[in-house]
């Protein structure tokens, strides 16, 4: 839970040096979704536990960026690609 509020913190302040981004999973054709809480629905490659090219939902959302392509789980940063409102989706 520090982790997540410290990544807060950097995001809210638009320090993201201290933030490994490029080690991140990618999250291509995301979308939000509702549940019990907001989260992202997409195509995922490069998470350390779920094979490349499964489809997921990620654990709750706190930070979503679309301009820097970047979304924070409760879990983990994302790098996000393409848009599925961006495919006419």
């Amino acid at each position: 839970m520090l982790r997540l509020l410290n990544d807060l913190r950097c995001a809210e302040l638009g320090e993201f040096g201290s933030i490994p981004i490029d080690e991140t999973p990618i999250l291509r054709n995301y979308k939000p979704v509702i549940g019990r809480a907001f989260a992202l629905t997409g195509v995922v490659s490069g998470h350390p536990r779920l094979a490349n090219g499964r489809e997921v939902i990620t654990s709750q959302l706190f930070y979503l960026d679309e301009n820097r392509g970047l979304a924070r789980t409760m879990n983990r940063w994302y790098r996000l690609y393409s848009s599925a409102r961006s495919l006419g989706h």
